[in-house]
């Protein structure tokens, strides 16, 4: 083999290589973007969960600001913590649309 031709050879198997790189750093990308994406989506689910869907964004995030600030609090973040857990309790058990009501009542 030539030395041009070991050089061809060299230099296609580096831009194959630098090609499969490409490919893996958009899939990263792409992980990150689904990633990114499904964490916001929990993050609106909150909001909702909360009924603060109705507060216009400025007011939400100076009350979400304030609630930063006092994240240094660990009593404070318990607290929270204790409150979340208390509005699960309370919260009626999902029943299904199609179930009758007899079923619901038991």
């Amino acid at each position: 083999m030539t030395k041009i031709n070991l050089i061809k050879k060299r230099k296609k198997y580096i831009a194959q290589r630098m090609n499969k790189l490409k490919e893996m750093e958009a899939s990263l990308n792409v992980q990150e973007r689904k990633r990114r994406t499904r964490r916001l989506i929990e993050l609106g689910g909150l909001i909702l969960k909360a009924h603060l869907a109705d507060w216009d964004a400025n007011t939400l995030f100076g009350a979400l600001l304030f609630i930063k600030e006092k994240e240094t609090d660990p009593q404070q973040l318990e607290s929270w913590t204790i409150k979340e857990a208390v509005h699960l309790l309370r919260r009626k058990p999902k029943t299904h649309p199609y179930e009758s009501k007899e079923r619901q009542l038991l």
